[in-house]
């Protein structure tokens, strides 16, 4: 009896109010910002002692699609150097260099107004490029996800700009960077 007693009066404390009214649309994300590798590198193997940077640029495209429900789907891709090797001996000067290309579904919710968490699982295309006598390119396609926070300020209607922190995890080779972006966000298309 206490237990109905503590529900029904529960259910008297809950608004009655209708959620706002969403149109669906399709919402490009497009932007850039600095990655840095967290994983880590055992330096202890290489032959020749050189130059580690964990530090690059990294870039963004998303595409989603907004119902008129809270959870959004789409589909992201991008780039990012997980990190760089740079070697100088009296032979000459060489680099090492693990490029990241992701291509994910992305599952996407506003927890509050302007907060949004993502999460998506897909590929990560990884190429490496070897430069030291001689040019050597290797490629390999391994799972991965990525995870997301981002706040985003409405310019107008159709435009918001978003900063954003991200972890890609490509977690079949282990390799993992966090980056921090601003993104332009633009309502591409919107129907009723």
């Amino acid at each position: 009896m206490l237990v109905s007693f503590n529900i029904s009066t529960a259910q008297q404390k809950v608004k009655n109010e209708r959620l706002p009214r969403r149109k669906p649309s399709f919402v490009l994300h497009a932007g850039g910002g600095m990655s840095y590798y967290t994983a880590g590198i055992s330096q202890t193997s290489v032959a020749i002692p050189g130059t580690l940077n964990k530090w690059s640029p990294a870039a963004t495209l998303r595409l989603m699609w907004y119902p008129r429900y809270r959870l959004r789907l789409g589909i992201e891709s991008g780039i990012a150097n997980f990190y760089r090797y740079n070697v100088r001996d009296p032979d000459g000067e060489g680099k090492v260099t693990l490029q990241a290309v992701p291509v994910l579904v992305v599952w996407n919710m506003q927890v509050r107004p302007r907060w949004n968490i993502y999460a998506g699982f897909g590929s990560y295309f990884l190429t490496s490029w070897l430069d030291y006598r001689g040019k050597v390119r290797s490629t390999d396609v391994v799972l991965g996800s990525n995870v997301a926070v981002s706040y985003t300020q409405p310019i107008n209607r159709r435009v918001s700009a978003a900063a954003e922190i991200k972890l890609m995890n490509a977690f079949e080779t282990k390799d993992a960077a966090l980056t921090l972006q601003l993104h332009f966000v633009w309502k591409v298309f919107q129907w009723d």
